[in-house]
């Protein structure tokens, strides 16, 4: 994707002047080094700005919330969509609405932070494009539900034993009924 077609804020100022690309870059930052402060300043100007740069910052956070805090708080995305179906039953004008984006951001500032589905993402798109990275699909998942398992006869053993293989898998699980189908399925 291009910058400029990324960059939907380039060139348009918040209501006191400030580069609209400048605050929301700013923002971001901030959040990520837990400068909370900051970072609910830069929050604040952009959701007295106008409506729409307010729904652009919801937007951000939300992206923020598995971006930058991804599985440092696996929680984030639900927090910050809550919070976000909170602040839209108040008109724009309410005072109140600050709330909801004040705690928004000093949640995710103060929040465990790891990009690693970010960075996945990165290497995917280059990977992918540059040919180094392909999808697989391993024989395990030919099972009953495709053709090809259903062609090799693979039915509900085959499907049991190795296509309903979870893993990493809860220790001491209760596995009776795994079992009693098994038995079924070998009689």
């Amino acid at each position: 994707m291009s910058a400029e077609k990324r960059n939907l804020w380039g060139g348009e100022k918040t209501c006191h002047g400030l580069p609209t690309d400048q605050v929301l870059s700013a923002l971001q930052k901030e959040i990520r080094r837990n400068n909370t402060e900051n970072a609910v300043l830069l929050a604040y100007e952009m959701m007295i700005t106008s409506p729409a740069m307010e729904a652009h910052l919801w937007r951000r956070l939300m992206i923020i919330s598995v971006e930058d805090i991804g599985f440092g708080e696996p929680n984030a995305p639900v927090m910050l969509s809550t919070l976000y179906q909170m602040v839209k039953t108040f008109d724009w004008a309410d005072d109140e609405r600050a709330l909801f984006t004040v705690h928004a951001v000093r949640y995710l500032c103060g929040c465990r932070k790891d990009r690693s589905s970010d960075e996945m993402v990165a290497w995917i798109k280059h990977a992918v494009s540059r040919g180094e990275a392909e999808v697989n699909i391993p024989d395990y998942a030919l099972d009953m539900h495709t053709a090809e398992g259903r062609a090799k006869g693979r039915g509900l053993e085959h499907f049991y034993k190795e296509g309903a293989k979870v893993v990493p898998e809860l220790p001491n699980r209760d596995v009776t009924y795994r079992q009693r189908i098994l038995e079924m399925l070998e009689t």
